[in-house]
């Protein structure tokens, strides 16, 4: 019989337990046979005192209670030392000397063959868990916040021998090469500074522009609505400064194609240069690259597209001025079924579109028209000036007391606040929207 226990692997009974566990050590009683005697060619019985004496017991020899349940998931190197005094240092120190030794009935030196403990390897290493150190080519955000908001955040190229400029004071790159993502430095003036490795959202966010971009919250609407999978053949109408070529490369992924038109010379060098940038820095840092799979053509697409008979596009992309132009000379190109997303500034281009579609009469079907909304929201702990926390107050009912209640705030407010960890829910926090949002940017 195999029970599930906390090692989820089988263990054969009638012989020695590997492990001291009631689960493993539990055997059945063994049934009576009428006139069987014992003969000398008969197998002999296992010894059942030690089972019995390790059923009797639980695994560590008492009820566990939720503190111990989950220490005893944690290297003993990780305790605390409050957590040490609640548990008892006697238990602390015999589980860093390891579990007791169990009675064996094999030699030393014959290997237990028979109930084998599974070694766990490490996969996630010290390595994997601190992340990727920086080196010079990384791209690198960093922030500095002052009470609740952000007062400055910088996105940069690390280099050699280059130094980060603020109002805030300065930091030399190579203070910066060799950290690790997450840490603070501190500024030539004491200001603390955050550096991280930017997103691919933050990097369109900060990335050298010239024409407008479209939006992280905008492009992921239009991703969904084109259902974009890994292998697709994709096609954008209007590079611009590369936001949407970028997320459209991450969606298609090394098996797909993104095919990337723009009739401008300069957006079109703009949207090669930012689409690069990325991708150096992407290489630096990931063990996989960053796929080669986006063709940037500066070409206008009803004149290009005629030369591309053999291509077909799963889904098409549309950020142009006049969009009912080009659907002419792209509905050849696009599937049977396919989803052709049109990125529009205002409502009168969405009409003007609609209008195309129908004096034009292309077999092509308005599913839906949309603008997508984000709010932004400040939830943190409720902060006084001076940098304390702010004190839970309850209601009160009479004058009396409301005046004995500011007095004793009078005199908190003089005491510091102690370093340790006030309990669960005695923290007020403040949850209002940011006072500067994200308006109008686009429709779909």
């Amino acid at each position: 019989m195999i029970r599930r226990c906390a090692a989820r692997f089988p263990v054969t009974l009638g012989g020695p337990c590997a492990v001291p566990c009631r689960h493993h050590c539990r055997s059945e009683p063994p049934s009576p046979v009428d006139d069987d005697p014992r003969g000398e060619d008969s197998e002999e019985t296992p010894d059942t005192s030690l089972l019995t004496k390790f059923h009797s017991r639980r695994a560590w020899g008492r009820l566990l209670s939720p503190l111990d349940r989950v220490t005893q998931m944690i290297p003993p190197q990780f305790i605390s030392q409050d957590i040490r005094d609640l548990r008892g240092a006697p238990e602390i120190e015999e589980r860093e000397q390891g579990p007791p030794e169990t009675p064996s009935n094999s030699s030393p030196g014959q290997e237990d063959t028979a109930n084998p403990v599974p070694q766990c390897e490490d996969e996630m290493g010290p390595s994997r868990l601190l992340g990727t150190p920086f080196r010079p080519g990384d791209v690198l955000v960093t922030e500095f916040k002052k009470r609740h908001y952000t007062e400055f955040r910088k996105m940069f190229k690390l280099t050699e021998s280059g130094k980060l400029m603020s109002n805030w004071g300065a930091i030399g790159h190579k203070e910066i090469v060799g950290k690790l993502p997450g840490q603070r430095l501190r500024t030539s003036i004491g200001f603390e500074f955050l550096l991280r490795r930017p997103s691919l959202e933050e990097f369109v966010l900060f990335m050298k522009r010239g024409p407008t971009i479209s939006y992280p919250k905008d492009i992921t609407a239009m991703l969904m609505m084109m259902d974009i999978s890994p292998g697709d053949v994709v096609l954008e109408a209007g590079s611009g400064s590369g936001g949407m070529t970028l997320f459209l490369s991450r969606a298609v992924g090394a098996e797909g194609c993104v095919y990337s038109f723009e009739i401008r010379t300069d957006h079109h060098l703009i949207a090669q240069r930012n689409f690069r940038k990325w991708k150096n820095a992407w290489d630096i840092w990931r063990s996989h690259p960053w796929p080669e799979n986006v063709h940037f053509i500066n070409k206008d697409l009803s004149v290009a597209l005629p030369d591309m008979k053999s291509v077909t596009f799963d889904a098409v992309a549309l950020d142009m001025l006049n969009p009912h132009v080009a659907l002419p000379a792209l509905m050849p190109h696009l599937k049977q079924g396919g989803v052709c997303a049109v990125y529009l500034a205002n409502i009168t281009q969405v009409i003007d579109l609609l209008e195309g579609i129908r004096s034009c009469q292309l077999f092509l079907v308005c599913e839906k028209v949309k603008e997508v909304s984000v709010k932004d929201w400040l939830v943190a702990p409720s902060i006084r000036k001076d940098g304390t926390i702010s004190q839970r107050v309850d209601p009160q009912r009479n004058a009396e007391s409301e005046l004995q209640q500011n007095e004793s705030e009078l005199h908190s407010d003089s005491e510091e606040l102690p370093e340790t960890v006030k309990p669960f829910g005695q923290i007020p926090y403040i949850a209002r929207p940011l006072p500067w949002q994200t308006g109008h940017t686009g429709i779909k």
